[in-house]
């Protein structure tokens, strides 16, 4: 049987214009120019007498039927790009790619995806090293880093990959049993400590509650605070790369639409240095990938049981 296929590279521009809701860095990644991408667009839109891509002012957004092509898509090129990789020849030299990230995003974000990283690149060895300190990367053998912060560091170039938002977390079970209609409601005792202290004031302030809760459970630091709360032994706080993906797999929940917006995490090298091939696809992947989990997630806590209320608080260090 013929298949009945639009033009392949028509696809190939829409699903790297989805994927990174540019067609700016589409035409970059595919090398081509602008008008080639729209074009391509506009070649798919006239198939299939929809529109793809609503134009606006601040740039482009999908259709409903966009997303669902998008979707679908993404994972038939990613699966053309695994079975291609299990039968290319293996390049004689892999090229190295060293990244230093912060703990909790590594191990709660970044290494459940990896996995498709190397699938897609099987031609860059890529070693991650997580730690809390700053690298030089004069002296260092370091590409990228991936840190937590406020994005100003000395000598430095630093892109943010998402804002850290404070929010409450708890399991189903232990919401179930805990019934709460307002954040006055919480009992102090069941509030996970973190060490810095600086957290549940900024979140309790968020919330309007500043003094009349006093967090006095256990203190857990960073992931064993998510674990336990997990586990349901009480609340925890957590910024949406820390909680993301437990949220989405609902065995973490958010009882308030309240957060407190914190600093962000940053993709980090050295100021005025050449970026390498591979830490160039490297920024690429993890942009892409940030934007589609930060759009899921998005979509997941939306509508949200409270208004939210954000409260900008001084960088906590």
């Amino acid at each position: 049987m013929v298949r009945k296929l639009p033009p392949l590279n028509a696809l190939k521009a829409f699903e790297a214009a989805a994927r990174l809701l540019s067609f700016s860095r589409a035409a970059t990644e595919l090398n081509v120019t602008h008008a080639a991408i729209s074009r391509h667009i506009r070649t798919l839109e006239s198939q299939f007498r929809t529109p793809l891509f609503e134009r606006t002012g601040r740039g482009v957004v999908l259709t409903e039927s966009g997303q669902t092509l998008a979707q679908e898509l993404t994972k038939g090129f990613d699966l053309i790009a695994a079975a291609s990789s299990r039968f290319a020849r293996p390049s004689r030299r892999r090229k190295r790619l060293v990244v230093t990230s912060d703990v909790s995003f590594a191990a709660l974000w970044l290494v459940p995806r990896l996995g498709t990283f190397t699938a897609l690149h099987p031609g860059i060895d890529i070693v991650l090293d997580p730690g809390h300190r700053l690298v030089d990367f004069a002296k260092e053998d370091v590409d990228l880093g991936i840190r937590f912060g406020g994005g100003e560091w000395s000598g430095i170039e630093a892109r943010k990959l998402a804002d850290a938002e404070l929010m409450l977390v708890c399991s189903p079970k232990f919401q179930a049993d805990n019934a709460l209609t307002s954040p006055r409601d919480l009992d102090g005792s069941l509030l996970i400590q973190e060490t810095a202290k600086e957290c549940w004031d900024a979140w309790l302030a968020a919330a309007g509650i500043s003094g009349r809760v006093v967090p006095s459970g256990p203190t857990l630091n960073g992931d064993l605070a998510l674990a336990a709360a997990e586990a349901g032994q009480g609340f925890a706080l957590a910024d949406q790369i820390q909680a993301g993906d437990a949220l989405l797999a609902k065995r973490l929940v958010r009882p308030f639409d309240v957060v407190a917006s914190r600093q962000g995490y940053y993709l980090v090298s050295r100021a005025g240095a050449k970026t390498p091939e591979a830490a160039a696809v490297f920024e690429t992947w993890l942009a892409a990938e940030v934007r589609t989990f930060a759009a899921k997630l998005a979509a997941h806590l939306a509508p949200a049981v409270f208004g939210t209320k954000r409260v900008r608080k001084p960088p906590i260090t």
